[in-house]
């Protein structure tokens, strides 16, 4: 097992990589990723004949922008769910957001909606279809790399006890669980620890991965290869 110092170098190389984007690297592949994203949740939603259900958050500093892609799923009638942080304890919790949904800053700099918005019970995770996970750094296989403080590590455990209603079994999750990337973000292998969560898909402006040995949800849709940036789109001149 890697041990804490590795994650650490490993983390603090790909925060100064992300530091360095400029901004025509953030445009392109913010752009890029958001549309073959945008194709993925179409195709999604025909699927399940509904609306999905999206945990997702919102980016800060340079960060992947997915908030084109937020913006797209709500206008397509998704119900969209933003995270607040819980210092004192290290956790979220989740929250209804739409066009008049007011964000504050939180202790973090993070853009959080306010305590009043609608609150997704714990009870009720189990009913997402999609969790947008950021990271730093990403493998092929859906290990990913957090910037340490573990949020979504306890959030993936508190889903998988109380949100699935105890259904630890992950090949049978309903939820796919993916990351809008930069292609760069992409290593050789990321340390995993057993409480730590993985993605199912990564999409960067490059191409979508299905990670192997994850379960993936809709083997039958059309760019369904696994381990390869298989599916293109003409990027438009402007962001969704």
């Amino acid at each position: 097992m890697e041990s804490t110092a590795d994650k650490g170098i490993l983390r603090e190389r790909f925060k100064q990589r992300r530091k360095a984007v400029m901004e025509k690297e953030y445009f392109i592949s913010s752009t890029g990723a958001c549309q073959l994203a945008s194709a993925y949740f179409m195709q999604l939603r025909a699927q399940l004949k509904r609306p999905l259900r999206i945990f997702g958050y919102w980016p800060f500093g340079r960060e992947l922008d997915i908030k084109p892609l937020l913006k797209e799923c709500l206008h397509a009638g998704d119900n969209i769910y933003l995270p607040r942080t819980v210092p004192s304890t290290r956790t979220m919790t989740l929250h209804r957001w739409d066009s008049e949904t007011r964000l504050i800053e939180s202790n973090f700099g993070l853009h959080e909606p306010e305590p009043q918005s609608g609150l997704l019970l714990v009870e009720e995770w189990g009913s997402l279809d999609v969790i947008i996970v950021p990271g730093i750094a990403f493998d092929r296989t859906g290990g990913r790399l957090g910037l340490g403080a573990g949020y979504y590590d306890r959030f993936w455990q508190t889903f998988m006890e109380q949100g699935m209603h105890n259904q630890k079994d992950e090949e049978n999750l309903s939820v796919v669980r993916i990351s809008c990337i930069y292609s760069w973000q992409i290593t050789d292998e990321v340390p995993m620890e057993p409480h730590d969560i993985g993605v199912d898909l990564l999409i960067s402006e490059q191409g979508i991965i299905f990670c192997e040995q994850r379960r993936i949800l809709g083997e039958e849709l059309e760019f369904g290869l696994q381990q390869q940036p298989v599916y293109h789109i003409e990027r438009k001149d402007e962001p969704l």
